[in-house]
């Protein structure tokens, strides 16, 4: 176990005391605790190292986000009600690089290192906004106009990065598509829906929970009470408005697409396979007959790893591969 102890504080029911997504290079696990800290094991599950982190309020919900990792750092966002902060650590010592204060509450998104034309750098989301560091931790360019909580994660296609954020109890629950070399504040002006960098944005299309996807030409979001939305992924132009998924469940899981299906799992442990393209149409529902599901899906190997409340999956086209 890598940390044992009975709670001392609360989370959300959709939330637990680790939440948080490891990630690996193939040599090593990183496992980061936003509640406790940050630690490395080898294959054996022997630590290599680990930094202790203080625990920090965050509206008694629990911490969420996950860590990255990108040429030997990682990068974390501890994003709270008393003191944010970005930082980088060294993936083979834990040693921390540069740490950035942030003027940010709670929310619970990951960051995202995005490799672009002009340069890389590391995007993080928040009620406050948008903000983008460069790999040094010195702020690049902010976008205000983000729903009150953000959960989402940024991600890129086509050239652009793309934004979501909708807290379902917000007036506004935007998405922003936004080119790369911005500086400064790029935030739209009043009425506006795209500026030199913002390509497109739409005040209405943000989902709560989960992620976007751009799967070929289209943006897809997928809302929590089961409502699928396509605009093109370009130009934000809409292909079809709200088409329901199905009825009477919840989806926290962010959707993923291959073979030119889109794939949605419910909160019910029920997989939907929805024809991707310009026409929306439900093809299968497959059943685990399970408990709780909440957690997005991973995909490595050819295979499919879904992950339940207690059990793990793995689905493959053979399952003696």
């Amino acid at each position: 176990d890598l940390h044992t102890a009975v709670p001392t504080l609360t989370a959300h029911q959709k939330n637990t005391f680790a939440s948080e997504t490891p990630v690996t290079d193939g040599e090593r696990v990183y496992v980061y605790l936003g509640d406790i800290g940050l630690f490395a094991f080898d294959f054996e599950g022997n630590e290599a190292w680990s930094v202790p982190l203080e625990w920090l309020p965050r509206r008694n919900w629990g911490a969420a986000g996950s860590p990255i990792l990108h040429d030997g750092r990682l990068y974390v966002v501890n994003d709270n009600d008393e003191q944010s902060w970005v930082a980088a650590f060294d993936a083979a010592t834990g040693a921390q690089i540069w740490r950035t204060e942030r003027d940010e509450g709670t929310n619970w998104s990951t960051p995202f290192v995005w490799e672009n034309d002009v340069r890389t750098e590391l995007v993080t989301t928040g009620s406050g906004g948008v903000r983008s560091y460069g790999l040094d931790g010195e702020l690049l360019w902010e976008l205000h106009g983000m729903s009150s909580l953000v959960i989402p994660t940024p991600f890129s296609d086509h050239g652009l990065l793309f934004i979501n954020s909708g807290y379902i109890a917000d007036s506004t629950r935007p998405v922003y598509a936004i080119r790369a070399g911005a500086s400064g504040d790029i935030s739209l002006g009043q009425g506006s829906t795209s500026n030199d960098y913002v390509v497109w944005s739409h005040p209405q299309l943000g989902s709560y929970n989960p992620s976007s996807l751009v799967y070929g030409d289209y943006h897809y979001t997928l809302l929590d009470r089961g409502i699928m939305m396509c605009y093109d992924a370009r130009t934000g132009q809409p292909v079809y408005p709200r088409r329901r998924v199905t009825a009477g469940t919840l989806f926290t899981a962010s959707p993923w697409a291959y073979n030119g299906k889109i794939f949605a799992l419910s909160e019910d442990g029920e997989t939907f396979v929805i024809q991707a393209g310009d026409e929306f149409e439900v093809l299968w529902r497959n059943s685990l007959d399970d408990e709780m599901t909440m957690a997005t899906p991973a995909i490595a190997r050819g295979s499919l790893f879904l992950r339940t409340a207690s059990k793990l999956y793995r689905i493959a086209s053979d399952a003696g591969d």
